[in-house]
């Protein structure tokens, strides 16, 4: 029979469906548990980070009070650092408080007074990145690792807790060290001032190598003493480099894992390229949903890893439990699918037929007539195929109507094409051509102005003035002109050669501007380094100083100061100029750079004219170079640019 052909096509088709579905069902629903997993491992390295800054931010609170007690004050200011007192009131401080070491400065960074045996003082702490903070007045908290020596100087014990023997199992990065001498400490540093003055620092800190406080802590704050068969569930650990110095991971034998080592592709993401590690991995023959994320000291050196991980077993055994129950329900549906089929199958197999053919003839573009009714089919399979050739008409249509669309907007960005085309090059026709007559006008303005064709009446001078005022307004409109029309076009391609920041570019230009700053009254504040090598085109940086200086003037309040500053910065030079005036608001800082903008916020800077195009060449001529260009503002006070170019390093001259 037809219906049993049918059935059994059908029936082959369910069936090799059904298990494929299911196949990929349930490795989607495998791969979600996992992933559900590594997202509950993520979430938990983000609750382990907050301990962690929670620990921070405890020992950052104990020392910046301590910086604000009067009596530190008073010693710090006192002719000899000697107060046994105070020093016995600091060491139970540091011991309520659970600091391991705490100590005293003076000014030029020798270690006055600590408080933990030995009290050894004397020694210079100036190479420490948190104590050479608190020198030039910023307190602050950060990972820092401490040798042998120097735990050994700043508290008894130390050095002995530190010392870790390491064990170099088989998937470890191979390490001629055989212990771990270092201490990885949480350390902090503030500076103690009167008034103004800087008359002290206090430091301190606290050991993390041993420290099991703190990781059963970050343990027990994420997975809040849960356990599997028995076991923790959970686990965190402390790495210094690759080495475990604080870990809740127990070896076979009871004791915590101190001085194992992570393996060595973790190693390498983490601490070589500096990028977390989230996945499932080996922690001593036991897997883990891992991750791992780089702890960096005060200079942004990475130092060693924060790890949390939660054991792999539990989620494999409800991803066997999963599989086993949609296992069961899908053989139950595909045996109701297969009822369903034997009485459906002949109605339905014409008229899907027909709608696979039509919808395949409509991917490729064949497709022309719609499909029929179907008289003897069910009078679903019907309405099916009037709500297909309903939708194919839509289609069809929606179809030609993008084509007309397209076809009109390609047709109107070729003309808007052409005609900005058109405008560059008349507006580029038109500025070079008026240069020079405007420029000669300029030349003979300045002969008449300054006397060099004749006598002129006072009346006459400032005509003359105004009148050259006006013609340098004109030059810079042109100048701008050009430059834009070298932007809008693709032209600007800057040539790099070598040139000395201060003398071949703001020196020169400080000295052209020399009559409008007397005009002003403005004082000059030149710190651009004498040294300074650049490797950039010389006529467009120039433009670049030119438009901020010349800005920094028009903008400037008469009789203030215009500052100049320009550092090295790894490749690059960082240059600022600012200049004290009205300012801009901070919602307004980066219409700056756009084309055509003036700020008008206040009746003198709407008297000053401008094309309004400087900042947005000086920013593309600065882009062309590889640099960036930033603006900030304190408005009724100061507005200062900075910008970078590319820097010629001493070693490459």
């Amino acid at each position: 029979m037809l219906r049993t052909k049918l059935f059994k096509v059908f029936a082959g088709l369910v069936l090799a469906f059904g298990m494929l579905t299911a196949f990929f069902v349930i490795r989607t629903v495998q791969a979600r548990i996992m992933d559900e997993a590594q997202q509950r491992v993520r979430l938990n390295l983000g609750s382990a980070w907050a301990v962690y800054q929670a620990s921070l931010k405890e020992t950052e609170t104990v020392l910046r009070l301590l910086a604000a007690k009067r009596e530190l004050l008073a010693l710090c200011q006192a002719p000899a650092w000697d107060n046994p007192e105070l020093q016995s009131h600091l060491e139970q401080t540091r011991i309520a408080f659970g600091l391991d070491y705490l100590s005293l400065i003076s000014p030029d960074g020798k270690v006055m007074m600590r408080c933990a045996p030995p009290y050894s003082a004397g020694d210079f702490r100036l190479s420490n990145a948190s104590v050479a903070a608190a020198l030039q007045g910023e307190g602050g908290v950060a990972l820092a690792l401490l040798s042998d020596a120097e735990l050994r100087r700043e508290a008894d014990g130390l050095a002995e807790r530190a010392c870790l023997a390491l064990d170099s199992a088989p998937g470890t990065r191979p390490t001629p060290k055989t212990a771990e001498t270092r201490g990885m400490v949480i350390e902090g540093a503030f500076p103690i001032r009167a008034d103004t003055r800087l008359v002290g620092v206090i430091y301190g800190g606290l050991l993390l190598n041993r420290n099991e406080q703190l990781v059963d802590h970050i343990r027990d704050s994420v997975f809040r003493d849960a356990t599997y068969e028995g076991r923790p569930i959970g686990s965190a650990t402390l790495f210094l480099d690759d080495s475990r110095i604080a870990t809740t991971v127990r070896l076979p034998n009871g004791n915590r894992a101190l001085g194992t080592r992570a393996s060595r592709e973790v190693a390498d993401r983490v601490l070589d390229n500096g990028t977390a590690w989230i996945g499932p991995a080996s922690v001593l023959n036991e897997r883990y949903l891992s991750a791992y994320d780089p702890l960096r000291d005060a200079r942004g050196r990475i130092i060693g890893m924060l790890y949390i991980g939660t054991l792999e077993k539990p989620f494999r055994d409800l991803r066997r439990q999963t599989t086993l129950q949609y296992g069961a329900l899908a053989l139950l549906t595909l045996s109701a699918a297969l009822i369903f089929a034997f009485f459906y199958a002949a109605r339905l197999a014409a008229p899907t037929h027909r709608l696979v053919q039509a919808a395949d003839q409509m991917r490729t573009g064949r497709y022309r007539e719609p499909v029929p009714r179907f008289p003897h089919a069910a009078e679903e399979s019907n309405i099916l195929v009037d709500a297909f050739n309903q939708m194919a008409g839509v289609l069809v249509e929606r179809e030609g109507n993008l084509l007309d669309a397209k076809a009109k907007l390609e047709k109107a960005n070729e003309s808007l094409s052409s005609l900005n085309r058109d405008y560059m090059d008349m507006l580029e026709f038109v500025a070079h051509e008026l240069k020079t007559p405007v420029a000669s006008i300029l030349t003979y303005a300045y002969l008449i102005r300054t006397g060099k064709l004749g006598p002129l009446s006072e009346r006459q001078g400032r005509a003359l003035q105004t009148m050259d005022n006006n013609l340098k307004r004109i030059m810079e409109m042109l100048r701008h002109y050009l430059n834009l029309s070298r932007i809008e076009t693709g032209e600007l391609a800057p040539h790099p050669v070598p040139a000395r920041a201060l003398e071949d570019i703001v020196q020169p230009l400080l000295d052209s501007f020399e009559a409008e700053l007397q005009q002003h009254r403005i004082t000059v504040a030149n710190h651009v380094p004498a040294a300074m090598m650049l490797r950039v085109d010389l006529n467009l940086i120039r433009e670049v100083f030119e438009n901020l200086i010349s800005n920094a003037i028009k903008y400037g309040r008469e009789g203030g100061t215009l500052t100049l500053t320009g550092l090295g910065v790894d490749g690059l030079a960082q240059f600022g100029v600012r200049n004290e005036g009205d300012g801009i608001p901070p919602d307004k800082l980066e219409a700056v750079f756009q084309k055509f903008t003036r700020l008008t916020s206040t009746p003198a800077v709407r008297a000053r004219k401008g094309t309004g195009l400087g900042l947005f060449i000086t920013r593309a001529i600065v882009e062309a170079h590889h640099g960036t260009i930033t603006v900030e503002s304190h408005p009724g006070e100061w507005i200062e640019f900075r910008f970078t170019l590319p820097r010629i390093k001493e070693e490459e001259k």
